[in-house]
């Protein structure tokens, strides 16, 4: 049983770090694409 609560929480702190990394590069993404589109116009 406390084998599974530990596996559980790393395999939820992998997930959430994907997440975490996911959401930065499209943070990265739509502040290169603000950056092209007022230079653009």
């Amino acid at each position: 049983m406390y084998s599974i609560l530990i596996e559980l929480l790393r395999s939820g702190f992998t997930i959430n770090s994907s997440l975490r990394r996911r959401t930065h590069l499209v943070q990265s993404f739509s502040v290169c694409f603000l950056y092209w589109f007022y230079d653009f116009s």
